[in-house]
């Protein structure tokens, strides 16, 4: 049985009181995806590559929905250990906002059974 420590933001609408550790292997694959999702690149020692730096990719590079989707499937492929035993989907779109435009990250796991969006403005 997988056993990890629970790290969810106490800010985050799913965080559990009390929670130290889990072994629920679908919410361990969502933080591995999260962790991919929010970290820099470069600011993992030993592995440069790890992290999706979101906010370089939509806000610096000017990317595409395709660019920034294959970016993400690259990373959860790569660094989430738990990525062979789902099936995800990630549908990324853009949309025009008042300052800055707004994306938006759908993943879908095991065909809807589960999944979230993140929401970068």
């Amino acid at each position: 049985m997988r056993n990890d420590i629970y790290n969810r933001n106490p800010d985050d609408p799913n965080f559990a009181e009390n929670e130290l550790e889990m072994d629920d292997t679908l919410e361990m694959f969502k933080q591995q995806i999260e962790s991919c999702l929010f970290t820099p690149k470069t600011t993992v020692m030993g592995s440069i590559n790890f992290g999706a730096s979101l906010d370089d990719y939509i806000w610096s590079y000017q990317t595409s929905a395709y660019d920034l989707n294959y970016v993400i499937n690259d990373q959860i492929s790569t660094y989430c250990s738990l990525a062979s035993l789902y099936t995800y989907q990630i549908k990324v779109n853009f949309y025009a906002g008042s300052i800055r435009d707004i994306a938006e990250i759908n993943i879908e796991i095991d065909n809807g059974r589960d999944g979230f969006n993140v929401i970068v403005a």
